[in-house]
């Protein structure tokens, strides 16, 4: 049984587990006493054991199974939840963390063991009740394996089903040839909890763990039952092994919903009809020839066998990094895909239907119907698409809180962090992008924005200071506002800063606008921290941001006021597959503009054109705006400059970045239409206006432009 097929479904599910985990503790530590809350981290530790214990990630299996101790105490009332174990739990939720990462790289958990959390967690118990832990059964057994231990014991002092049964001349004559080889044999049995759903799976798991100490020789029922699931909630083995019978039974015991493993070591006088007799009675079976190792019918493909090598002996999945390549779609949802799908397959049939006929008076208006009909059709099923990609920024913010708990103790500052529009959906690509430059947003609110809390107090504000994450849809854009009450951005401080690390000159400060002065903050390697620390300091963060958010064709604005605080607004496009754009000619290069960038449509006179600081603007109902020559940017060369010298009046493009707006020149408007980015590669790589092309319906690529770079 190959489980490498399972690793992305185990990716995902234990991304939400630990997620639930970190909501779960969270509400915890200001709810001590929730039993659901408690009840719920019980249930989902209990699940992340049982998935990486069927996954064969034991390391993290024991971590979850201690975790799941630790609640069933606390569930008992015999252990009573406070800040420390608060704190040791998220330190266990940062190593399964750990563990999944290392799982996505290489298909594996690590050799981590995380001793330190353990004994953290075992300290917990023994710190709770001795006198109660001591008389609690151990973990995993119970009415199944105790009734297997009253039915009796025999010379040994074991209670052992493989002794109250007959035993198979299989089973007789591979116990026998490894008796006469020398070899010591164990007889184990092995109970499987009751409420188990995938009994062969554990089964599996444990012959698994066996074969790294030992060889199985013997099954009881056959291994292929075993794998069909045609038995019992127990099975017996013999193996031959070297280690001693409890380090046997500790390995098969690491598997989870394994209820107890009961054994000794055997030989063939431990069963009712001795090896003599045995041997008399099958005659052609030599007493002292090695017997083959399996005398049991084997599976095609013996489980263990199977997790080690998949098809041909390779090992599966090895080394190789997995990602989650998984989006959960509302059914609703793909049954609009479906019927939109099938329209569409009507009027493909219409279409060649059109086309096989002969040309009547007709044949050309119903071929434009159909044309017109296909384009509605595709235009829906586009939307739909983009619907179907679309998942709530929730997956990304909702680490956030315990984020913002970590940095409160770290700085000795109280925060709490409000969020909304946790709900605001994004295309899947933009959602796994957004979660660094919105981590280092926080962290920044965190560390630079609020304020120590006796600055805070001398200012008459709460102690509590207040981090806001606020998210919405604005047109085709989604906007995220990052922002705090703290002590805003001293332009000024950032000036001298500026000046210190020789960027600008005193005289050149003088005359920066707050925005500008702003956008120092964005540079590489630029910091106003005063010491290095592991939260700030090394000027890695907000640059990171600008050209992260740059990256998915958004933005960045800065709104602040010295003692009161900042607000960082992120704008992003609500996908980066599918856009609607403007279509304009420079000379003769067709170019894409996103409609979502544009603002309106001009035509402006050319002795309108004014001059302010040796620049081009021009003014719109009052309101100025910056000339931007698009063919001089993208050094288009012209074929007639006289011409173009002559022109009496300019086609110009509003178009809008925040509060910023620009008016690009064009020569010609081709119309709006719908177009599919594709991306540049390394071929415009240095040019940031570019941010990809399309392909139009003549087969000619067009250019699309990035407006938040021209302003």
């Amino acid at each position: 049984m190959d489980v490498s097929q399972y690793l992305e479904i185990f990716i995902d599910e234990t991304s939400e587990h630990i997620q639930n985990l970190s909501d779960c503790i969270m509400s915890l530590e200001q709810e001590p006493d929730n039993k659901d809350t408690i009840n719920e981290i019980f249930r989902a530790a209990h699940s992340l054991k049982g998935m990486a214990g069927t996954m064969g990630f034991k390391r993290m299996q024991r971590l979850t199974h201690d975790m799941e101790n630790v609640f069933q105490e606390v569930r008992s009332d015999k252990i009573k939840v406070n800040s420390a174990m608060i704190d040791i739990l998220f330190q266990c939720l940062d190593a399964i963390e750990a563990y999944l990462d290392t799982v996505k790289e290489t298909s594996n958990e690590g050799t981590e063991e995380n001793e330190a959390i353990v004994n953290s967690l075992n300290a917990i118990l023994n710190g709770g009740d001795p006198a109660a832990a001591a008389e609690t059964p151990a973990a995993g057994q119970d009415s199944q394996a105790e009734s297997a231990n009253e039915e009796g014991a025999d010379e040994g002092g074991f209670a052992m089903k493989f002794l109250k049964e007959p035993l198979s001349d299989e089973g007789k004559d591979a116990l026998v040839a490894k008796e006469s080889a020398g070899c010591k044999v164990y007889g184990m049995t092995v109970y499987i909890d009751k409420n188990c759903l995938l009994k062969s799976a554990r089964a599996f798991l444990v012959f698994k763990a066996i074969e790294d100490l030992g060889n199985i020789i013997y099954y009881n029922p056959p291994s292929q039952d075993i794998e069909d699931e045609k038995f019992e909630f127990d099975f017996t083995i013999f193996v031959e092994s070297e280690h001693e019978f409890e380090e046997l039974a500790e390995a098969a015991k690491t598997v989870s919903e394994i209820e107890e493993v009961v054994g000794k070591q055997i030989t063939s006088a431990d069963f009712d009809k001795p090896a003599e007799a045995a041997k008399e009675e099958k005659k052609e079976a030599p007493a002292a020839a090695p017997a083959p190792a399996t005398p049991a019918p084997a599976p095609a493909a013996k489980p263990a066998q199977a997790a080690k090598g998949g098809k041909g002996g390779k090992a599966a999945t090895a080394n190789k990094p997995v990602t989650s390549r998984t989006v959960r779609v509302d059914i609703e949802k793909l049954d609009t895909l479906m019927n939109q799908v099938s329209e569409l397959i009507i009027a493909k049939n219409s279409i060649v239907s059109i086309s096989n006929t002969e040309g009547d008076g007709t044949h050309s208006q119903s071929f434009a119907e159909q044309i017109e009909y296909l384009e509605r059709i595709t235009t829906s099923l586009h939307e739909s698409v983009m619907k179907a990609r679309m998942v709530p920024i929730e997956s990304v913010v909702n680490k956030f809180p315990r984020m913002i708990r970590d940095l409160s103790k770290t700085l000795q500052k109280p925060m709490d962090l409000v969020m909304t529009g946790e709900d605001t959906e994004l295309d899947r690509t933009v959602v796994d992008q957004i979660g660094d430059p919105l981590q280092h947003l926080l962290r920044n609110s965190a560390d630079h924005g609020l304020e120590a809390p006796d600055v805070r107090a001398q200012r008459g504000k709460p102690e509590t200071g207040r981090i806001f994450l606020n998210a919405y849809q604005e047109g085709n854009n989604v906007i995220i506002e990052v922002g705090d009450d703290g002590n805003g951005i001293d332009t000024q401080s950032v000036k001298e800063k500026a000046i210190e690390r020789g960027i600008v000159t005193a005289e050149q400060a003088e005359s920066l606008s707050q925005k500008e002065i702003i956008d120092f903050l964005f540079m590489p390697s630029f910091s106003m921290a005063k010491k290095i620390s592991d939260i700030s300091g090394r000027g890695v963060g907000l640059d990171v941001v600008k050209s992260n958010i740059e990256a998915l064709g958004g933005d960045v604005e800065v709104k602040t006021t010295l003692g009161e605080g900042s607000k960082f607004i992120v704008r992003l496009p609500l996908t980066l597959a599918i856009i609607q754009a403007l279509m304009v000619e420079i000379e003769d290069e067709k170019y894409a503009i996103p409609l979502g960038s544009i603002q309106n449509i001009e035509n402006i006179e050319v002795d309108e054109v004014k001059y302010v600081q040796a620049k081009e603007v021009i003014t719109v109902r009052g309101s100025v705006y910056p000339l931007i020559r698009l063919d001089e940017i993208l050094d288009v060369e012209r074929k007639d400059p006289e011409a173009e010298k002559n022109k009496t009046s300019l086609t110009v493009v509003i178009v809008r970045k925040g509060d910023n707006f620009a008016g690009l020149v064009v020569d010609k408007l081709m119309g709006q239409q719908e177009i599919v980015i594709k991306s540049m590669g390394d071929y415009i790589n240095n040019n940031k206006m570019i941010s990809g092309a399309t392909i139009l319906g003549d087969g000619e690529v067009a250019l699309i432009l990035d407006a938040n770079t021209l302003m």
